[in-house]
């Protein structure tokens, strides 16, 4: 008999909500060359200009990029199975996390987005496995909201509460598991 929990799920990115990002990031950028080259300012004045056009450019440029091979290729941004979860649904995505890592799974709202929350039990061996500018940000994430990896609606298609009933779902099942075996072994 095959159980809800040993069934995988696979997310891929919604085109429609990257298509959105990519041509948003893609008029920042536009706004970055007309700062840089507009000439109507004075020198102070485009000073500025250039240089808030460039970090624009620059920002904007690497968002416009991201979002796009996202949504040209084929990938998972998310799949849930019984043995854990791979998050590539942004930059700062978790990769494979199994459900014995878990600590906690929570929602919660930053800026008026909704997330799910991943504590995990070794946060610091977890962080130590990731490059550095992408270390920084999961960094700071968690010191802003507790949570090691944060999971936002952008990139799926299934909304965030059932995806959060699902994630639930399979680590209470590989929770109660452990409990059971560590206490059958004694």
């Amino acid at each position: 008999m095959s159980t809800s929990y040993e069934q995988q799920h696979v997310e891929y990115p919604n085109r429609k909500r990257m298509a959105w990002l990519t041509a948003g990031a893609a008029l920042f950028v536009a706004a970055g060359f007309f700062l840089i080259f507009d000439s109507s300012s004075s020198t102070n004045d485009s000073i500025l200009s250039g240089v808030i056009g460039l970090l624009s450019i620059l920002f904007f440029g690497l968002c416009f990029c991201y979002s796009l091979v996202k949504m040209i290729k084929k990938e998972p941004s998310f799949v849930i199975d019984e043995d854990g979860f791979v998050d590539a649904s942004s930059y700062t995505a978790g990769g494979a996390v199994a459900w014995r890592d878990v600590e906690n799974i929570f929602m919660y709202e930053l800026m008026g987005q909704k997330m799910i929350g991943v504590k995990l039990r070794d946060e610091k061996a977890f962080l130590d496995r990731q490059n550095g500018m992408k270390r920084k940000l999961m960094t700071v994430n968690s010191n802003m909201v507790d949570a090691t990896i944060s999971v936002a609606q952008s990139s799926l298609t299934m909304p965030l509460d059932q995806l959060y009933i699902m994630m639930m779902s399979h680590w209470r099942h590989v929770s109660d598991n452990m409990i059971y075996d560590s206490y059958n072994r004694r």
